[in-house]
């Protein structure tokens, strides 16, 4: 009973205390200018840049509490895994193994609170670079220098927002590092065995022809907590607000294809999902998944129904994310009631 009512306090649970309109504003504006560039100047790739500016806005969190020299970092190293993730798709069926390789290796970060945010989004650009179509060695070229490009455009806001901001509050947040780090084994376990669903997950999608089947690894790279209960309450989250967002995404990409109508409401999408950070992790969800639906619909045209399958594709995160949580506590247990070593005195 009491885990019941712990799941609904999850679900329902809103901090609007973290609630950042300016912030907001600035992460949309250098988020949506390199769309508007990419449009006026028929440069389709700059949308890329886009993306690169979408990880890193989220790499930095809410509220902004990364050192700089982090930030930059995780630009590079986020452009480095979307082109990577790119040329690991061209490997036909020994892309899922690389991607869970790839997944694992920088989840290994979660070890740190401060590099935490930093590997994580590295594994989901690995991630989108290996479910988007086209991939090539060109195609994985064009994308790192465009996502990194947008990246350093974001960082640029980052360093524009701190300079405006007052240095009293930037000390107090500067202090305030979220989360406690995990433990050197519970990394690696964690990081390997996220890996492995990672992997299998990608499979599922590609054996069943989904579209973009990276949206089944992202779901369980964010969705997987230290704990079962915390865990269904984000899979939970992210299902619900998943599911209302497609049907937002849908009904605006069926209504209208006029990039200059959907680039407002990107717009509108990315302030709203860069200033409920923290709120409610549902509530980013119905902001994120029409943003970028219609992003993916601007790139690759007549793509509206892949709302419908991004739902889909979410549950079978969610299920393998549950399931990779109590592999995990399995796990645990078994290390924990494993015999000790003797010990000399």
């Amino acid at each position: 009973m009491a885990d019941r009512g712990r799941f609904f306090n999850n679900i329902a649970r809103f901090d609007w205390s973290s609630f950042s309109l300016t912030t907001g504003v600035r992460g949309a504006v250098f988020l949506i200018a390199p769309m508007v560039a990419g449009v006026e100047f028929q440069q389709p790739a700059l949308l890329f840049a886009a993306l690169g500016a979408l990880w890193l806005t989220n790499t930095e969190g809410q509220p902004s509490v990364l050192p700089l020299r982090i930030l930059l970092v995780a630009c590079l190293t986020e452009a480095a895994a979307f082109g990577l993730g790119t040329l690991a798709a061209t490997a036909g069926l020994l892309t899922p193994p690389l991607l869970g390789a790839a997944v694992a290796a920088a989840l290994l970060a979660r070890g740190r609170t401060k590099w935490a945010n930093t590997g994580t989004f590295t594994a989901i650009t690995f991630a989108v670079g290996a479910g988007l179509p086209g991939p090539s060695v060109e195609a994985a070229a064009v994308r790192l220098s465009y996502s990194l490009l947008g990246a350093l455009l974001a960082l640029l806001g980052v360093c524009m927002h701190r300079l405006a901001s007052s240095r009293g509050s930037l000390t107090s947040q500067a202090n305030a590092a979220p989360g406690q780090p995990m433990s050197g084994s519970e990394a690696l376990r964690s990081a390997a065995l996220l890996g492995v669903v990672s992997g299998l997950g990608f499979a599922i999608g590609d054996v069943l022809g989904l579209p973009r089947d990276f949206w089944v690894v992202i779901t369980i790279i964010t969705s997987v907590r230290p704990s079962v209960s915390l865990t269904i309450s984000f899979t939970s989250m992210m299902a619900i607000g998943t599911v209302i967002g497609a049907f937002v995404a849908a009904a605006i990409t069926l209504e209208t294809g006029d990039v200059y109508v959907l680039l407002p409401l990107l717009f509108v999408f990315a302030v709203l999902m860069f200033a409920s950070r923290g709120v409610n992790f549902g509530l980013v969800q119905v902001f994120l998944t029409p943003f970028i639906i219609i992003l993916i619909n601007i790139l690759y045209p007549g793509d509206w129904y892949f709302a419908f399958y991004r739902i889909l594709e979410v549950v079978i995160g969610v299920v393998l994310a549950i399931t990779a949580v109590y592999l995990l506590r399995t796990v645990k247990e078994g290390t924990s009631d494993a015999p000790k070593p003797p010990q000399l005195v």
